[in-house]
């Protein structure tokens, strides 16, 4: 890697985030690039609801130019946000003598963010914004809709995340799952980590064929590595949890989003899941 994007706000997770990123970028000899959004949203809602149709293509309106007094109000506290963001991005840049670059754009935060993955390797984000209640397990929105439109990978880092030399990572077979343990050996070998691989199924046939192809595809690696084959759980995300809490890893990595849309909207997704039961940073990969 020698770019790593790091979407920041001032939540705890993105804290997180940013420590985590910028110890990654030191390692890997990166570049790091920060990234402010200034949430178009937060002032499109003191706007008429016809106005902001207009702002985002749904009428012909016309923006007015006299702001309210709460979009004075927002446009203050962007300023004071930015600030304070790229103080505590540069120094903790500094302190790791990495090379880096702080942006503030403004617009939908996850199509900004999607944008400029463009130009890097690996995101970083954290689970959740600070607009998000932090009672709640779940990862926030604007992750959810970044994961579903980059081609990157993506590590997103949750609050106080522990972080220790140990993977796990989840295979199945699938293409985003290939892609998530080429990329999950590669952060092993760099970080000189374990690695445990674990294969879900319903049955151990089905879950054994696919931890064949994962220990073949590891063995040039040479890397300290386990392999557990996890059968009979009703959704995967339960025997990639249960492995969670067995091996206590400080990175998950797997295939971000299934193929089936039905099983998603049902029962919910195994990546939604893995994300807010896991307490270390997740790698998902796409």
């Amino acid at each position: 890697m020698k770019s790593i994007l790091i979407a920041m706000d001032e939540s705890k997770s993105s804290k997180s985030a940013l420590n985590i990123g910028v110890a990654l970028a030191r390692i890997c000899g990166a570049k790091v690039k920060g990234l402010y959004v200034e949430d178009i949203m937060r002032l499109l809602e003191w706007q008429p609801v016809e106005l902001m149709g207009a702002a985002v293509g749904a009428t012909s309106a016309t923006l007015h130019s006299r702001p309210t007094l709460e979009e004075v109000e927002i446009e203050k506290q962007f300023i004071a946000e930015a600030d304070r963001l790229k103080k505590s991005f540069e120094e903790e840049c500094k302190k790791f003598a990495v090379n880096y670059e702080f942006f503030t754009k403004r617009g939908k935060v996850h199509e900004i963010v999607e944008q400029m993955t463009r130009t890097v390797d690996l995101i970083i984000v954290g689970r959740r914004g600070k607009t998000y209640p932090e009672a709640s397990k779940e990862p926030g929105p604007v992750t959810e809709d970044l994961l579903r439109v980059t081609t990157r990978p993506v590590l997103v880092v949750p609050e106080n995340a522990k972080v220790n030399n140990k993977i796990l990572i989840a295979y199945d077979g699938s293409q985003n799952s290939q892609r998530a343990l080429s990329i999950g050996a590669a952060f092993a070998k760099l970080l000189n980590f374990d690695v445990k691989v674990v294969s879900v199924a319903n049955d151990i046939d089905s879950a054994q064929k696919p931890l064949d192809e994962a220990k073949e595809f590891l063995t040039p690696y040479e890397l300290n590595a386990t392999y557990i084959v996890d059968f009979g759980a009703a959704m995967p995300w339960i025997g990639i949890a249960k492995q969670i809490k067995i091996f206590d890893p400080g990175l998950v990595v797997i295939g971000a989003f299934g193929e089936n849309k039905l099983m998603e909207l049902i029962f919910g997704s195994t990546t939604k899941n893995v994300l807010m039961e896991a307490t270390c940073p997740v790698l998902l990969c796409r």
